[in-house]
């Protein structure tokens, strides 16, 4: 399918981005529930229409579907789990999350009809606090999910280069050191130059195998060096799966091998990084290893 329209709007701007949303809206549910009868080869053909937007960030879904920002307790725009929950189960989760209950939770956080504390409401409705103004189909958009990775291996690489693992809250000045130490070698090596922000470019030239062997120069141990770079291998080979139009026809065999190496990946970060992930996931993170399975067969 070709886009009909594209807008660029700044989902920061709440009034302007309802205003300007609202009547595409309203117009695609009075769409949603007609039907085109079109007259083909001389019998009338029944023609349904059928709206999905692509290349939603983390934020834009949150906007739009009412939920706590990115930092929140509730990790996930795709199930109700906690960043603590997913981040000691991280492949076992299924994708509950809808427009419909997010609108539910919303006259129940608005209403309070059982008198509950905050703290007790705000469970109850898992991190919904809006109301939801556009639904938002469980998709994952494989750019955003680069840049969210590459940013979260970015950091993990300047912790392995400081060896953070051996130590308890290291200064700033510290991890500005590392972090020099690295935009330093990916320029020299691989004539990658330092960013303000994540961009796709960047991510693509970051998660390679060719970027984790430079890195690896700085990292003092070897055991930590061979953890790096089969963490990176787990990632190059599962990357395809969500990056490809048609996963089962592009990358069979790597779709076949996805929960086992999801796995795999899950189990390296539990243990040799345990250090940040005790209890903690990035958002991305959480959505590659636990839900692309499902949004593929979705």
């Amino acid at each position: 399918c070709k886009p009909l329209c594209l807008m660029f709007v700044d989902e920061s701007d709440h009034e302007t981005l309802t205003a300007i949303l609202g009547p595409v809206v309203a117009e695609r549910k009075a769409m949603k529930g007609s039907r085109l009868i079109l007259s083909l080869g001389g019998l009338a053909r029944s023609f349904q229409f059928h709206f999905r937007g692509t290349g939603y960030d983390e934020k834009m879904v949150r906007e739009m579907e009412g939920l706590e920002a990115s930092g929140s307790t509730y990790v996930c725009t795709l199930c109700d789990s906690t960043r603590a929950k997913a981040s000691e189960n991280m492949v076992l989760h299924s994708v509950t999350r809808s427009h419909v209950e997010n609108l539910d939770r919303y006259e129940i956080w608005r209403t309070n009809p059982f008198s509950e504390s905050v703290d007790e409401l705000r469970d109850r409705v898992k991190g919904v606090s809006a109301k939801p103004f556009m639904e938002m189909h469980p998709t994952l958009d494989a750019l955003h999910c680069d840049i969210g990775n590459a940013t979260e291996f970015y950091k993990i690489f300047q912790d392995e280069i400081g060896e953070v693992y051996k130590k308890v809250n290291p200064s700033r000045e510290e991890r500005r050191s590392w972090r020099a130490a690295l935009d330093k070698q990916l320029r020299k090596k691989l004539k990658v130059k330092p960013v303000m922000r994540m961009n796709g470019n960047y991510a693509r030239r970051l998660m390679t195998q060719e970027a984790v062997d430079v890195v690896c120069e700085l990292v003092p141990s070897e055991e930590r060096r061979e953890a790096l770079r089969e963490l990176m291998s787990i990632y190059v080979q599962i990357k395809p799966v969500w990056r490809a139009p048609c996963p089962a026809k592009e990358c069979p065999d790597q779709l076949c091998r996805f929960s086992f190496n999801s796995q795999r990946f899950a189990n390296l970060l539990s243990s040799t990084f345990k250090y940040r992930y005790n209890g903690k996931i990035t958002n991305y993170l959480h959505k590659t290893l636990a839900h692309v399975p499902e949004i593929i067969e979705r």
